[in-house]
């Protein structure tokens, strides 16, 4: 796990055509490890190996579809389960609910847009699947306490050349 970190560590410092690429590969490469610990954890001997994989499948669903899909019973639909049997299982492991995972993974994807590209926060909430800027703004403001350009600011700030 370590030398993954290093890894995701070494890669943000890359800012070229296929950072992103990379990116996406890592993040499953620690998706699967992650799964793979869990599995030996004693919280893993509450799920069958089936419950596990549609856990799994779950987190690839937000990580390739979180830009268009949000909300908890698009995921189930995939999968062919209810959105109640998601959060059952979600609950057997002590995770965060479906729900604050797909959250999660947009709020990360956002401040690594506002952090990283000159997209204004209205770009930037088009592109994660946000109809109005005001939705984008109030979901940002939610998860980070304040909105995407107080962010900004205070990200760039901190800055250091």
């Amino acid at each position: 796990m370590r030398l993954l970190v290093e890894v995701f560590k070494e890669e943000f410092q890359n800012r070229d055509n296929i950072q992103g690429e990379m990116l996406r590969v890592l993040l499953k490469r620690l998706i699967i490890k992650l799964t793979r610990l869990v599995k030996t954890q004693t919280h893993a001997d509450l799920l069958t190996m089936h419950e596990l994989n549609i856990v799994r499948q779950f987190n690839m669903l937000v990580e390739n579809n979180y830009k268009k899909l949000h909300q908890v019973q698009d995921y189930a639909a995939l999968l062919y389960k209810s959105p109640k049997t998601l959060s059952n299982l979600f609950a057997k492991l002590s995770e965060k609910s479906p729900l604050q995972t797909i959250s999660d993974r947009i709020f990360l994807e956002s401040k690594r847009l506002l952090l990283y590209t000159d997209k204004s926060s209205g770009e930037i909430g088009y592109e994660l699947g946000f109809e109005e800027h005001a939705h984008f703004s109030r979901f940002f403001k939610k998860m980070a306490g304040e909105s995407p350009s107080e962010f900004k600011r205070m990200s760039a700030q901190h800055v250091v050349v």
